[in-house]
């Protein structure tokens, strides 16, 4: 079972944020043009394409009352179709100006419209651009309410795959870019690829292998079937990640003056000179001493050997680090999306490590320090599957 299919289980939602939310296009907006004057601008765009399993939507809203702007991250699954309505993940999260404006593009899917709060747990928006009006409801008890007093001017669409922001964004912008898409999913990554370069590659053994990518892409699942291909070919291989180069929370206590550490994605964090004497180690036909890490101590530890192998694969959020970069380096990237790299790391998250994991939290960590640490590295000039 994948960790996005854990999501509506019994045991995992009662530890999520989950909302059941109802969805209604007016077929009569004319009808709604006094409730129009009364609502509130929303600016919001979206870091996620409708293939993927997750959305992720970062939001502004003016206060009309008071002319503050309020900023704000939300990350959704898309749901599973209930009686009651569409049952979906809502992770929610304050966010600074500063980082809205660090994720907002001109490749970046956006929508405007206006919002107005006719009811308790109702909303109704009215879209910028081609006049569209869509009612919301969160709250079921405003149900038959809602009914009575629009209940000719609305049709029901809950889970249909236009009434979703999203979808609309991304409508937007194809129109606006003569149909060109925006944050489109990209291809897997074939391991029969990096087979066939490792096969076809003119440098001495050994043959380094880079797996990069962002926590959540699917890194550990690459390395598992690129060793198992490798096996069949009777080609041995060892992998060396830069996760098990964590300096540890005991070292970087005492670095940071007995303070506590915040910024664990920052690229100090990871040991990736001392990885670097490592691998020139193995390369040069050296064992090297076996590192790991305990993610439930946060501590690294020693545990055996490691003996020169034709291939080492060195996987991790840092595996582009050009500290580690040899002559013998065969880049790659796992293209998985930040939106669905996100929603699967809170989601590993909590599964592994409940004691540590609020979901509110973890979002915006992962918006604020994680995903700017992951894109400040220097790119080599050698990387596949960018």
């Amino acid at each position: 079972m994948s960790i996005e299919s854990l999501i509506h289980t019994p045991e995992f939602e009662g530890r999520l944020p989950v909302e059941t939310e109802r969805k209604f296009m007016a077929i009569f907006p004319e009808k709604l043009t006094e409730l129009r004057k009364e609502a509130e601008p929303i600016e919001q765009f979206y870091l996620s394409h409708p293939d993927e399993p997750f959305s992720l939507r970062l939001r502004s809203t003016l206060n009309r009352d008071t002319g503050e702007l309020h900023y704000e991250a939300t990350l959704k699954d898309n749901g599973i179709q209930s009686d009651d309505g569409l049952r979906r993940l809502e992770v929610t999260t304050d966010i600074s100006p500063e980082l809205y404006e660090y994720y907002c593009s001109d490749e970046t899917p956006i929508i405007r419209k206006l919002r107005a709060e006719p009811l308790p747990g109702v909303v109704i928006d009215f879209f910028e651009n081609d006049g569209l009006v869509q009612a919301e409801l969160e709250d079921d008890g405003s149900l038959q309410e809602f009914i009575d007093q629009f209940g000719n001017t609305f049709m029901e669409v809950t889970g249909g795959a236009t009434a979703t922001g999203e979808w609309q964004a991304h409508y937007n912008f194809r129109r606006e870019h003569e149909g060109r898409e925006a944050l489109s999913v990209q291809p897997e990554l074939d391991i029969n690829d990096i087979i066939s370069d490792i096969l076809t590659s003119t440098v001495d053994s050994p043959r380094v292998i880079h797996i990069a990518g962002r926590s959540g892409s699917g890194k550990s699942t690459i390395v598992r079937q690129l060793r198992e291909r490798l096996d069949e070919l009777n080609i041995n291989s060892i992998t060396m990640s830069t996760d098990d180069y964590h300096r540890g929370a005991t070292y970087l206590y005492y670095y940071n003056n007995r303070q506590e550490w915040q910024h664990w994605d920052d690229p100090f964090v990871y040991d990736t000179k001392t990885m670097a004497v490592n691998l020139q180690n193995l390369i040069n036909d050296k064992e090297i001493y076996h590192r790991h890490m305990n993610w439930q101590t946060a501590e690294p530890y020693i545990a055996g050997t490691l003996s020169p192998a034709e291939v080492i694969i060195v996987e991790g959020i840092y595996a582009k680090s050009p500290d580690i970069i040899t002559d013998n380096s065969l880049v790659y990237e796992i293209p998985t999306p930040l939106t669905t790299c996100i929603g699967r790391r809170i989601l590993r998250d909590l599964n592994e490590r409940p004691q540590f994991c609020d979901p509110s939290e973890n979002l915006l960590y992962l918006l604020s320090e994680a995903e700017p640490a992951y894109r400040a590295q220097q790119q080599p000039t050698n990387v596949r599957g960018d």
